[in-house]
């Protein structure tokens, strides 16, 4: 495996394929390297040689698309998993301009994603490419600070980051880097820790003392006039 810098956009693409513009050639070269397109197509429908090469770089063209996913919100999709950021966020949400530092031990988020790619021929199904997405975050020291349930930055902290495609089970592409989670969150919206859960609604002050009740109205003489 091995080790590199995350270049702009900060997307899964960048971390395991380098600049976009060349991403989806260097995958190509790749699948046909690790002979992961070879025999796609079993039985009747086996393709030659030149035909494997012709379906790998369609199908490194459609696996490319897979991997533009933003690494700073796959931390922050962790993040607000995590059990002390999310009580800094229900207690700052409850009450409105309150602020809480949170220093977190070492910890680490994974994310994994499993889509698959369908080959036709002639328009009907042939056969099924299971596509494997894995990555790691190990992250530490981190400092966050949590305003009305929201991460609004992050004073310090180390990331590092390892992606891992694999395409019918063989391993594509494997890289690891790092991530500067302090600039990087500095260019972002604050990081919602509550989205998937309704509004908190502020503490509301007491209700105010009740005065006496007022004086009873007096009977209604209904008699015959």
């Amino acid at each position: 495996m091995t080790t590199a810098p995350v270049v702009e956009p900060l997307t899964v693409r960048g971390l395991l394929l380098g600049p976009q513009d060349q991403a989806p050639e260097a995958l190509a070269d790749s699948l046909q390297a690790h002979g992961a397109v070879t025999g796609l197509l079993p039985g009747v429908h086996r393709l030659s040689t030149a035909a494997d090469r012709a379906v790998g770089r369609e199908l490194a063209t459609v696996v490319n698309g897979f991997l533009d996913l933003d690494l700073v919100s796959l931390v922050a999709s962790g993040w607000s998993k995590h059990k002390a950021l999310k009580e800094a966020a229900r207690r700052t949400r409850r009450h409105p301009g309150s602020e809480e530092v949170v220093a977190l031990a070492t910890h680490t988020i994974s994310s994994a994603h499993h889509p698959s790619v369908d080959l036709l021929v002639d328009g009907a199904p042939a056969a099924t490419v299971p596509v494997n997405l894995n990555i790691l975050f190990r992250i530490s020291g981190l400092v966050g600070v949590v305003r009305d349930g929201l991460l609004v930055a992050v004073r310090s902290g180390q990331c590092g980051v390892e992606g891992k495609l694999a395409v019918r089970d063989v391993v594509v592409a494997s890289r690891e880097g790092r991530l500067d989670l302090p600039a990087a969150l500095r260019l972002r919206e604050p990081i919602d820790l509550l989205r998937d859960r309704p509004p908190v609604p502020p503490t509301a002050p007491p209700p105010p003392p009740l005065g006496p009740p007022p004086p009873p109205h007096p009977p209604v003489d209904w008699g015959r006039g």
